[in-house]
């Protein structure tokens, strides 16, 4: 196991360097996803597949070297409906990113945190406060911020599957809230990763037919999106393991919503709107801060 004491609650100097890697890996590595589904030969569902098991791969290299454990007996129901989750959630997302850009992606995923208020509000009795209504709104405010255009809300089926992926995934955060008050969050991320990968080739099995084959042609933007991806994920959980607490490096990492959309701009040329664009990545974070 790593040693306690590598990072300590009052050394600022640490934790915010670990919160400064998230943040980078987390929206460098958006860009690099919407680059892989730009390829025209792209399959969002099994490109989504993939990801979860390079996820699992590499995250799993990672919990081996600190010390993995299988999670008990009676929180595999809360993993497999979690895993199932994220299965539609990825799908949906990678879906979503091949049709709108990845600044509007970026933002729209915010609205996934108000999902799991509303979700732990209505089953888990969590206290809702003012403070976090006026978070909640502020999401929503940014996400129709992002969506509107001269003529209207553009609701797309781009924008409809950034919903859902979003909805996805803030139900199976309260999920994982089950699992994680007593299984650690290193072996969590492999185990999750597997599962959901194996969730998607569940539901949709034709796709199993064919998966050797797009293994051999992976986009390359694919692999650095994954390795990116689990570079942030470890920076999020490492102070998480040492005392730091989830809120604090939790938030934090919100600031990656903006830098996306201004990497977007400058990288992607995802320009257009673009006032609109950085005033809703800043509703959204500065609600998810307020929510959390």
């Amino acid at each position: 196991m790593i040693p306690r004491g590598l990072i300590s609650y009052n050394d600022e100097m640490n934790w915010f360097l670990f919160g400064c890697i998230n943040v980078l890996a987390i929206a460098i590595s958006s860009l690099y996803q919407k680059l892989a589904m730009n390829d025209k030969d792209s399959d969002p569902i099994t490109s989504a597949a993939i990801f979860e098991f390079i996820l699992g791969i590499l995250s799993g290299i990672i919990s081996l070297i600190v010390g993995f454990h299988a999670p008990a007996i009676h929180l595999w129901p809360y993993v497999l409906i979690s895993g199932a989750l994220y299965g539609l959630g990825g799908v949906s997302y990678f879906q979503a990113i091949k049709r709108i850009e990845a600044s509007e992606l970026t933002v729209i995923s915010g609205a996934g945190i108000f999902v799991t208020l509303i979700i732990s509000y209505i089953f888990l009795a969590e206290r809702l406060t003012s403070i976090q209504l006026i978070g909640a709104i502020l999401i929503v405010l940014g996400t129709l911020v992002v969506t509107y255009k001269h003529t209207g809300f553009r609701f797309n089926k781009g924008i409809a599957l950034a919903l859902l992926g979003s909805a996805c995934y803030g139900v199976a955060v309260v999920f994982d809230g089950f699992v994680l008050r007593t299984y650690d969050a290193f072996s969590f991320v492999p185990v999750i990763a597997f599962m959901t990968g194996i969730s998607i080739l569940v539901m949709y099995p034709k796709k199993i037919q064919t998966f050797g084959m797009s293994i051999q042609k992976i986009n390359i933007n694919l692999i650095i999106y994954s390795v990116l991806y689990v570079i942030g994920a470890t920076a999020f959980y490492f102070p998480i393991s040492q005392g730091v607490p989830v809120s604090q490096i939790s938030a934090f990492g919100r600031v990656a919503i903006i830098l996306t959309v201004i990497l977007a701009a400058i990288f992607l040329k995802e320009r257009s709107h673009i006032g609109k664009k950085i005033l809703g990545a800043i509703l959204t974070t500065i609600g998810i801060f307020l929510i959390r």
